[in-house]
């Protein structure tokens, strides 16, 4: 049995892929590739939801999609909100081995869920 660095579940010797966590086993370096985890609506809902990420361990990249097009015009959509930051849509980029705890914990807060999956009691 081939025992999964990221969360210890036990997988065939042949595995590839931790049929519980997502974690590539060969090669490695696909376990560190950013994937997209959600557009946001503007810099202050990326801010909140790569915060919630970090503190909770998990590493982000926020990004800039490149320029709206509308009716084949390009439209920049950059400006400014002097409560909310940046205007215009926000790319949170997860690392793939932490894609499937950022998700879960995305939607706990989405949901309202106070529990938190990972809050720290003493804080």
């Amino acid at each position: 049995m081939k025992k999964c660095p990221k969360c210890g579940f036990e997988n065939e010797d042949d595995a590839k892929i931790c049929v519980n966590c997502g974690y590539y086993f060969d090669p490695v370096e696909k376990n560190f590739e950013w994937v997209l985890l959600k557009t946001c609506e503007n810099q202050f809902e990326a801010e909140v939801l790569s915060n919630l990420l970090e503190i909770n361990g998990i590493k982000t990249m926020m990004k800039r999609p490149g320029p709206m097009r509308q009716g084949g015009i390009v439209i920049d959509n950059i400006g400014a909100n002097p409560l909310l930051g940046a205007t215009g849509q926000f790319n949170v980029f997860v690392m793939r081995v932490d894609l499937k705890e950022a998700k879960e914990l995305m939607q706990a807060f989405e949901s309202g869920d106070s529990d938190g999956a990972h809050e720290d009691d003493n804080a």
